[in-house]
């Protein structure tokens, strides 16, 4: 019995007498087969529509140890085949494993997250546990398989290339009466296309509202950090204190004409034991330097979601009233030893009563604090048994902690996460960020950071690089081409306002692309045939039909070969385009479908970034502000149109901004509406001065062919 999801999307056949099935596509030509391994009885066929969209179901039943339930849905005009197994009633875990291939496509490489702290991506063998597996060849053909439901307990099995399932952990005790579990299959052309449409996928069955990049404070503006890498980072100025240093911070910012827009506070701050995460008393103290009294001080779990009085004498809220910035706070484990576990329920080193996030959701509320930081989710799930062991923990952990802050309008962020803590995240509206490289920023961990930001991005969730120093140059622009927060934690006067402008206005509104920094489809084949190529990594802002794109490389070690190329068609661009160099001013201009060439700088993480703009009708490739990364940026940017002889662009200014340089090149001499022009015959460059208005608005300047 067949059936097919119609056109550009997949076929799927079950034999009945076998319990064999078999998945297949055409462009690309990629073939699938696995079985129950019993016969199938009561098969139907029949035509539906879910959040992914309309598709086509084959369903079916089988006994083996029990009664099962199947079902294989095959969306129409997609790539997209989900996967279903119900157990009708006791179930073993290891019986639940569906889809199970014994036969998939092969000479294809293989990709994924590695079952570690923030995700590191792995070429070659593949982990056990639940995570995307991407499999793709030399043709950029591409296919992605995971667990698409009950994330904390799901696994995938096999090695890739004789078999391959999507199973749940081997540790399961008991599953529920009429327990469900599903897995996902997406196929297509372009691994950076398949990982949009599994993502897109994955988000639509659970139904989460995918936030913009200014959804809310920590991804809107400019913010300062004072977690591992910052200079207070369980440190301050003795003559101020904690509390006084922190509060002086933002008066600094102002003296420079520019606004943070909120403050993070790390682990410091609140109530902790001297254990550590592996039971022993060796967090006594964080910084031997300061204080010992109290509890802040140490470096174990969490007694008490509270303010050691020594930090902040009157606790979070008067100072947050004080500093006169919205707040995210960090927290961590559970302490084996912490009140809490007689007041709530809390399982291992998880709260999983929903008592405990409601109280915990209302005490963020009236402190001020808009974000909240789920930390150490890595040894969270390891150190509680029960997660892996029980269907319900790790859902009750992560269900009630989004549940509970969405209330009180408090979004989060998780953080040391593994890939079923990213999968979840396809769950909640609310949870708009995630790290997604270790701690302290810095140019060994680009690479990581880049990849792992793929998978973040296709889960709906904004990738977070971590603080960095502000003078920085190369992390500033790797966190502004993120997309996502861009934050520093520099001592009082060590800021460079510099860079920061090239980030955020002075309203401290963050200038940024439209999509996360991504590898290009190319870095995926490279690593794979471990090529010692730099690694290329682009996005993109796109106003109605005019992309302009960013591109990024560097150079992932010192024994990295230097010479790399890219065709801008790649990025989608089409016609002709202007390639431009920020950092050396140099630009070109060259068909789409050509390959622009060049070579890094000697020296260990070398790097750096190019602005490809499209050459309109008009002759003009407009570049954007020439002072800021993302120069296109719709915070300054704010809309082009054009037509076969004009561009006219809208330009947005915030409060006390300053003048905007625009730029841009020219084909035939050009004149502006409004601002001091200048155009250099030489370079074909132009520059064009706006002045700043009065109060925040936005000022339309229109280029027109002389």
């Amino acid at each position: 019995m067949g059936a097919s999801s119609g056109s550009g999307g997949a076929s799927v056949e079950v034999d009945a007498g076998s319990g064999r099935y078999v998945i297949s596509k055409d462009q690309p030509d990629l073939r699938f087969v696995g079985s129950v391994g019993a016969p199938l009885t009561d098969v139907r066929r029949g035509d539906g529509q879910d959040a992914i969209g309309r598709y086509r179901e084959t369903s079916f039943a089988w006994t083996h140890d029990g009664r099962y339930l199947g079902s294989i849905r095959a969306y129409e005009g997609s790539p997209v085949v989900l996967f279903t197994v119900q157990a009708v009633g006791k179930a073993r875990a290891a019986d639940m494993r569906f889809p199970d291939f014994s036969r998939m496509p092969g000479a294809m490489h293989h990709y994924s997250f590695r079952d570690s702290v923030f995700s590191p991506p792995v070429f070659g063998k593949l982990p056990q546990t639940s995570t995307p597996w991407l499999f793709f060849d030399g043709k950029d053909d591409a296919y992605v398989v995971s667990p698409a439901s009950q994330f904390i307990v799901s696994k995938m099995f096999g090695d890739g290339e004789k078999s391959m399932a999507v199973g749940l952990n081997p540790e399961l005790h008991q599953l529920p009466a009429h327990f469900k579990h599903k897995a996902i299959l997406v196929m297509g052309h372009g691994i950076g296309r398949t990982w949009k449409q599994w993502g897109q996928a994955l988000v639509r069955l659970h139904h989460k509202q995918v936030p913009s990049n200014h959804a809310d404070d920590i991804l809107k503006y400019y913010g300062y950090w004072t977690d591992n890498g910052a200079d207070y980072y369980y440190n301050y100025d003795t003559e101020k204190g904690y509390a006084g240093t922190l509060e002086a911070i933002p008066g600094e910012y102002a003296r420079h004409g520019f606004k943070l827009g909120y403050m993070q506070l790390d682990s410091w701050w609140y109530k902790k034991s001297i254990y550590g995460v592996d039971g022993k008393p060796n967090a006594g103290h964080k910084n031997r330097r300061l204080s010992t009294k109290g509890t802040w001080n140490r470096y174990g779990g969490l007694m008490e979601y509270r303010a050691d009085p020594l930090v902040f004498a009157h606790g979070v809220a008067p100072f947050q009233k004080q500093l006169g910035l919205p707040l995210v706070t960090h927290n961590r484990w559970i302490d084996p030893r912490s009140p809490y576990h007689k007041k709530y329920q809390v399982t291992g080193y998880a709260a999983t009563g929903m008592k405990f996030w409601r109280d915990m959701a209302d005490y963020l509320h009236d402190s001020g604090i808009v974000d909240y930081e789920q930390d150490w989710l890595n040894f969270i799930y390891s150190k509680t048994p029960r997660m892996a062991s029980d269907v319900s923990v790790g859902n009750d952990f992560a269900d009630h902690m989004a549940a509970a802050t969405k209330a009180r309008h408090i979004d989060m962020q998780y953080c040391m996460a593994t890939p079923r803590f990213f999968l979840q995240g396809a769950k909640y509206s609310n949870l708009t960020t995630i790290r997604t490289s270790d701690d302290r920023f810095e140019p060994k961990k680009w690479r990581h950071f880049i990849y792992t930001s793929q998978l973040a991005h296709a889960l709906g969730i904004w990738p977070w690089s971590d603080v960095f120093k502000s003078h920085e140059t190369g992390n500033m622009i790797v966190s502004v081409l993120s997309a996502g927060p861009v934050g520093t934690g520099d001592a009082l006067g060590r800021e460079d306002m510099a860079n920061i402008d090239k980030a955020a206005r002075p309203d401290g509104v963050l200038v940024k692309p439209d999509v996360p920094l991504m590898p290009l489809d190319s870095d995926y084949l490279h690593a794979a045939e471990h090529e010692d190529a730099p690694m290329l990594a682009a996005t993109y802002t796109q106003h109605g039909s005019i992309r302009t794109s960013y591109v990024f490389a560097f150079a992932p070690g010192k024994d990295t070969g230097r010479q790399f190329h890219f065709k801008p068609s790649t990025l989608g661009q089409q016609g002709q385009v202007v390639i431009y160099d920020p950092l050396t001013h140099a630009s070109r201009e060259l068909a789409a479908g050509d390959a622009f060439s060049s070579t890094l700088k000697h020296g260990q993480y070398a790097y750096t970034y190019y602005i490809v703009a499209p050459v309109q009708a008009n002759g003009i490739a407009f570049l954007g502000d020439a002072g800021k990364i993302a120069s296109t940026g719709k915070t300054r940017i704010k809309s082009m149109h054009a037509s076969s002889r004009s561009l006219t662009v809208e330009v947005g200014f915030g409060k006390s901004d300053h003048d905007v340089i625009l730029s841009g090149h020219y084909q035939k001499s050009i004149k502006a509406s409004r601002g001091q022009l200048k155009l250099d015959s030489d370079t074909h460059m132009f520059t064009l001065r706006l002045r700043a208005p009065s109060s925040a608005g936005t000022q339309t300047v229109t280029f027109t062919q002389t």
